[in-house]
Formats: C-alpha cells, sequence, structure tokens
C-alpha cells in the first residue's frame, strides 16, 4: 500500500517493485487509514514523508498500532524525519531514489498477505549447481509428504525443459499459465480435479507442455502462485530454480524452506558458497536456507566437516549415493517409496521431513574432538 504520494512517486515505486510486490495506492482520507490496513491486510504500507506533511506521523503512528508495517521513504535522509518516523513506529527508512534499498526492505519486512495460520509451506529445492539431483530429491520427498497422508503438489518452474514430468512419467495436462488465469476461480477441490495427479497422489504443476506460452510468466506471477498454491495444500515443493533471475527469486522470496542441494566435488561447494553469499545479501532468515549433501559416500575426500567449514555452515543433511537404484525408479516413472521403501536413500529422503517440523527436527552428528584438534580443513582447487 503506497500512502502520502503524488502520481510521479506512486508511478516510479510502483516500477521499482513490480518484480517483488502487487502495489496499491491508496486515497483514503487519514482517519480511514487504520481500517482499511486492516481490510485489505497489505504486506506493508509504504509512507511518502517530508518536514511539511505532518499529518503523515499520524497515518504511521495508527497503522504500525493495528499491527501493521511501515517503511517510510524521503527525499533525504533527514535526521529529525528518521527520528520522528521510527517513533512513530516506522520499520525502515530508505531515500526514494534508492530503489535496490527499497526491494530489500520490502523483502525484509513485508509480511504475507494471508494469515500464516491459514497456509502451508513452500520447500525449494535448490542446486548449487546442475546435475546434483534436485529433480529426483523434490519429486520423492513429494512422495514421501503424500504417503503420510499430508496434501502436497509439486511445482517444476524449470518453465522449458522440466523434468518433474518426465520423472514420474505422467502427461501434463494443466500448465502453471491455466492456473494463473484462473486462480480467482478455483477452489480446493476444482484445484484439485484440474491439476496433473501422479498414481501415489502427489499433484503436479508443471509448464512443459505448453512451452510456447512460459514467456508470459514473471516473478510476480510466480510469487502470486506460490500463494495461492499455500492456502490449498500443505506443503508445495518447488523444483527447477536455478541461479538468481527473476522467477527464482521469486520462488525463494516466497520459499519458508530452502534446501541448498550439494554434492562432495569442488565446484559443488564453490558455487554453494556463492550462492550462501547472495542469500546473505537478499538477508534471508538464519533458518531459511538448509545444506543438503546429495549422494553422500563417507570415504571421499571432501568429508561432511570439510564441507560444513568450508561453507561456514554446518550440513543438515545428508542423502546416500544409490545411483542405481534411483535411475532405476526415474526410468519407470515410479517413487523410492512404491520400489523400496526401505532402502537407505529412501529412508535419507523422508528424513528431510522431520526438519520442516521444527519441533521433530533431527540433529546433524557434531564433529569428533580428533577432528577438532588436527584443524580446520577448506576445499580448494587441489583438494
Amino acid at each position: 500500500m503506497l500512502l502520502g504520494m503524488d502520481d510521479a512517486q506512486q508511478a516510479d515505486l510502483r516500477l521499482a517493485l513490480k518484480d517483488v510486490a502487487h502495489v496499491v495506492r491508496s486515497k483514503t482520507s487519514a482517519d480511514q487509514i487504520a481500517a482499511e490496513y486492516k481490510s485489505l491486510n497489505p504486506g506493508a504500507a509504504i509512507v511518502s514523508v517530508h518536514s511539511d506533511t505532518p499529518a503523515l506521523f499520524g497515518i504511521i503512528h495508527n497503522i504500525s498500532a493495528a499491527g501493521g508495517i511501515v517503511i517510510v521513504v524521503s527525499e533525504t535522509k533527514d535526521p529529525e524525519l528518521i527520528l520522528r518516523s521510527m517513533r512513530a513506529g516506522a520499520r525502515e527508512f530508505v531515500l526514494e531514489s534508492d530503489h535496490e534499498e527499497l526491494r530489500l526492505a520490502v523483502r525484509t519486512h513485508a509480511k504475507s498477505t494471508v494469515g500464516a495460520g491459514e497456509l502451508g509451506q513452500v520447500v525449494t529445492i535448490f542446486g548449487s549447481k546442475g546435475g546434483v539431483g534436485a529433480t529426483a530429491i523434490a519429486t520423492n520427498l513429494a512422495g514421501a509428504m503424500q504417503r503420510r497422508n499430508l496434501r502436497v503438489c509439486l511445482v517444476d518452474l524449470d518453465l522449458y525443459l522440466g523434468d518433474v514430468l518426465a520423472f514420474l512419467d505422467i502427461p501434463g495436462s494443466y500448465s502453471i499459465t491455466d492456473v494463473l488465469a484462473n486462480m480467482n476461480r478455483l477452489d480446493r477441490d476444482l484445484l484439485a480435479s484440474s491439476v496433473t495427479k501422479h498414481r501415489s497422489g502427489i499433484n503436479v504443476l508443471a509448464q512443459s507442455s505448453k512451452v510456447e506460452e512460459a514467456e508470459q510468466i514473471k516473478g510476480p506471477d510466480v510469487a502470486a502462485l506460490l500463494e495461492f498454491l499455500r492456502r490449498n495444500y500443505d506443503f508445495v515443493i518447488v523444483d527447477g530454480v536455478r541461479g538468481f533471475d527473476e522467477i527464482s527469486l521469486a520462488a525463494l522470496d516466497g520459499s519458508q524452506h530452502v534446501f541448498m542441494t550439494l554434492t562432495q566435488d569442488v565446484p559443488a561447494v564453490r558455487n554453494g558458497q556463492r550462492c550462501l553469499e547472495l542469500f546473505g545479501r537478499l538477508q534471508y532468515d538464519q533458518g531459511r536456507v538448509k545444506l543438503l549433501l546429495n549422494r553422500y559416500v563417507k570415504a571421499s575426500k571432501i568429508t561432511i566437516e570439510v564441507v560444513g567449514e568450508t561453507l561456514g555452515q554446518p550440513l543438515t543433511h545428508t542423502i546416500s549415493n544409490d545411483f542405481l537404484l534411483l535411475i532405476d525408479a526415474i526410468n519407470r516413472g515410479v517413487l523410492l517409496t512404491e520400489v523400496a521403501p526401505r532402502a537407505r536413500i529412501t529412508q535419507d529422503i523422508e528424513g528431510l521431513i522431520p526438519h520442516l517440523l521444527p519441533e521433530r527436527a533431527p540433529r546433524m552428528r557434531r564433529q569428533s574432538l580428533l577432528g577438532t584438534l588436527f584443524g580446520k580443513k577448506v576445499v580448494d582447487g587441489t583438494t
């Protein structure tokens, strides 16, 4: 919600935030602002203040008192304006011209536009590089959740060359663009009857059946889609997020959990370092990004301790290496839970679920005393 702005300011900020948020402008009278805020329930209010607009500080106070989040923008970082804004309850003070800082403030402070108690969780399986097994993890994690009677939707955001439909050997009868075009008309039952279903019960949503429409999908569309799906499923598992383009950032911003997937090789770990730096610059909550080591081999020279120390963050979970079993399941279009429910790799993937339920989250084994005594190891090009 934009407040206290003329048409030029409003147009400028709308353009700056087009990939981050849906923007609405309010022209309601000051005494009705709090009521409108409660009615619309926006993620945040952005208020433009100047020394000659003292009434706006009262509006900031009223919105904050109503439980809202206020981000203040101004032409200059005047100390008096900053102090008055913060005293009124603002969370952030940003220069109007600093669009990057404003986008960061919105990502950091804006809340979901729907009550958290009504929403499921978005889990993105993010590969530190290509070929680390993210799609196999995403599909089989969705299957493991489905077996626990959770409502699950598996979304493939590789809009052109996604593999989810192929991994599950199902046709893509209903696409992401179809859902986006009909979100206002779809209730839970109609959505469930429209998306593609795997025989395991997983609901699957992809675009690769209608690649020609993929260019229509933009970052705000992905953000809106994930919010919509959260209202209808316990978990939304997202695959196909690679890099930090517009689509990927929208998915990452909309995720409550990001499993960054690595393997025991130098390129994967180095890319993991770079990704963690970018996640830090995006100011993601410390617990949002979890490190997942796939195809774990105990005898590898790049050990769990080496990976964790190199990245500066402990690994959350490991998945054992069983290529023959996995590729057989993929080629048959079935899930590991269907063909080998007791296999180590199957149990490892099921072991991700407690990490999404904090009260039952397991802990990784601490580094041994000998490992500590012999000092820190770091992955480099000669490892």
